[in-house]
């Protein structure tokens, strides 16, 4: 299988690096790592093992990659964070790989085989494809014998790791524990103190307060920067409204393109199917195998269809006329052999058994007339030739534009195209005309086009639709008037500052609780109105996630006694008083075992983590450029 592999895809160049090849590895860039480098430019070293430049250069733009397209944005906040990151994997991945040689584990070509094989990226209806596997590696930057051994990689960084997790185990205590801390309950009371109660309290901000807050916050003071651009529209749609062929035209584009037009062989068909179960025997497939032989040949002798299914197992008739491309792909081989009436196939072997497949009725390959698909030639005709128009017209725009970047006046007249325009818009909030498509806001606001004047790029705005823009008219952000906005900074401060003050307040509410107030003298100052929860787990949905959560962060109460709390909810705070708590237990013990398992998994994670460290941090790793 390896050798065939190799074989089928000797001297590929790969391109760019895709989302279905779900390895982890790929994604931190452990190409650059197996594949390495001849360049002397060493950025680190693990243990006298080198890592160079390009290694690293290779790791980090597939990690940018994969952060642009998580976030789906072309930005990068940190390049140096991100850089870093790249480094560190791929000393990690060194050290992990050493480690696991030097414990003497091994990965052999059969578990590379095996792993290969079952992999449902490379499987077509269940099967390993050498067609599809060419296909995906293709578009990679992976060769196959780099691929092969980042599978290699992998699989031995993972020996490991699987037996720490493994052979990992959980005490019948840390099981009762773990049980008694997640199923806990805690019976709740608990009292919201809304913002107004504060805000009702407070008095007016003074005017310089708002003034300072104004000239502090100046940025959040400005209004938008508009823009509005003028553009060149070039429509696949609209270069097919001006062909207007001719009916010596169509019907010379008719002849040159008759398979377009031709009905292809159809089958009627019957089979007999004899099934092989996937545990059956040597003896069973070889059984099934000479009676599929056996029934091709009573129905070349013309044995009744009907008793042979019967007999040997189930028959089947279509219904429907069948063309090639709608019979299973493992079929078409055999069926396009089938070429008059009455004639047999040999067995064919399929997953899951054996076919013999008779031809009922067969309808040979015919010529729609001409008259009868004319319309069809004509919207033919006219989106070829739209098309070709369309990809001559874009590459003279893209020169035109580039050559002339000061102005769309050349590009108009000489491609005879006119001259639009849009409204204001903004960056973040369109107009009521193109503005609504991203890409034309992002590339107005683009250093080129607004601030260097020049033509943009060809922009495509949608299939068989692309134009060049250039600004028409910007407007930069200003800075608005204390006066129009002295209200809202107002609003502003009087709700942080009641935030601030009701936090305070909720909290002394609290000390006074904890230290022996009684609840029902604090209800007339404080208006608190208690509500009972009642014992709730730590996933209840009876009452709001910010008393759950509090609730169970606060300290168990001393026996006889209520523990309370204070946290901030989206309109105010809430007090949670904990009146009593109850272990956690299981129902059943199916429970019980799930949660054991749930530990031991949690158990053997952190040992490999420790383990990982362990490994890291008895390397001698140099890092000479960061």
């Amino acid at each position: 299988m390896l050798q065939s592999i190799r074989d089928y895809t000797q001297g590929w160049i790969a391109g760019v690096i895709i989302s279905i090849i779900i390895l982890t590895f790929v994604l931190w860039g452990i190409h650059g790592y197996v594949a390495g480098s001849g360049n002397s430019n060493i950025v680190a070293e693990v243990n006298d093992v080198e890592i160079t430049k390009d290694q690293l250069s290779v790791a980090y733009q597939r990690l940018r990659r994969q952060v642009q397209s998580q976030s789906g944005s072309a930005y990068i906040k940190d390049e140096a964070v991100l850089k870093q990151r790249a480094l560190q994997a791929i000393i990690d991945i060194e050290v992990l790989k050493q480690g696991s040689l030097a414990q003497g584990f091994y990965i052999s070509n059969a578990q590379i085989d095996n792993y290969l094989q079952n992999m449902p990226e490379f499987q077509v209806e269940g099967q390993f494809s050498v067609e599809r596997f060419n296909e995906v590696l293709s578009a990679t930057l992976l060769s196959t014998a780099e691929f092969l051994d980042l599978i290699k990689t992998t699989l031995l960084i993972d020996q490991p790791k699987l037996g720490i997790v493994f052979t990992s185990f959980a005490l019948p205590d840390e099981t009762a524990y773990t049980i008694s801390l997640v199923n806990q309950e805690r019976n709740l009371d608990y009292a919201k103190i809304p913002l107004q109660f504060m805000l009702s309290r407070m008095g007016s901000i003074p005017a310089a307060d708002i003034k300072a807050y104004y000239d502090k916050h100046q940025a959040q003071f400005m209004t938008p920067e508009q823009a509005s651009i003028e553009y060149v529209e070039l429509s696949l749609d609209d270069l097919a409204s001006y062909i207007k062929p001719t009916a010596q035209m169509l019907k010379k584009f008719y002849n040159e393109n008759l398979n377009a037009y031709t009905q292809p062989m159809k089958w009627k068909l019957a089979d007999i199917f004899i099934p092989v179960s996937s545990d059956a025997s040597d003896e069973e497939t070889k059984q099934a195998e000479k009676n599929a032989r056996q029934v091709a040949l009573s129905l070349q002798d013309g044995e009744d269809f009907s008793s042979l299914a019967q007999r040997y197992s189930r028959g089947q008739l279509s219904k429907e006329w069948l063309t090639l491309n709608q019979v299973p792909l493992e079929l078409q081989k055999s069926i396009a052999g089938l070429t008059r009436a009455g004639q047999v196939s040999e067995p064919v072997k399929t997953n899951l058994g054996w076919v013999v497949i008779k031809v009922v009725s067969i309808a040979e390959p015919s010529i729609e007339p001409y008259d009868s698909v004319e319309t069809k030639v004509q919207d033919a005709y006219i989106r070829q030739h739209a098309e070709e128009k369309f990809a001559d017209l874009r590459e003279q725009l893209a020169s035109l534009s580039y050559e002339h970047p000061e102005s769309l006046e050349y590009v108009s007249e000489s491609l005879n195209l006119a001259v639009k325009s849009t409204g204001l818009f903004t960056k973040a909030k369109p107009g009521a005309d193109i503005s609504q498509n991203k890409k034309v806001r992002n590339t107005a606001f683009s250093s080129d086009v607004l601030n260097l004047q020049n033509n943009s790029d060809v922009i495509q705005l949608a299939p068989g639709k692309v134009i060049v823009m250039r600004i028409k008219s910007h407007i930069a952000s200003s800075l608005l008037p204390l006066d129009s906005v002295s209200d809202k900074i107002e609003k502003q401060l009087r709700s942080t500052k009641a935030d601030e003050e009701l936090g305070k307040y909720a909290q002394q509410v609290v000390s006074e609780l904890n230290s022996g107030a009684n609840p029902a003298s604090l209800k007339s100052a404080s208006q608190l109105q208690w509500k009972t929860a009642g014992y709730v787990g730590r996933y209840s949905t009876k009452v709001v996630s910010a008393v759950l959560d509090l609730g169970f962060r606060i300290p168990h109460p001393e026996k006889g006694k209520t523990a309370y709390g204070a946290g901030k909810m989206d309109d105010g705070y809430v007090i949670v008083a904990v009146k009593g708590i109850k272990d956690g237990v299981v129902a059943n013990n199916k429970q019980s075992l799930i949660f054991a398992e749930q530990v031991q998994n949690s158990e053997g994670l952190l040992e490999y983590e420790l383990y990982r460290q362990s490994q890291i941090n008895n390397a001698d790793i140099e890092i000479y450029q960061k």
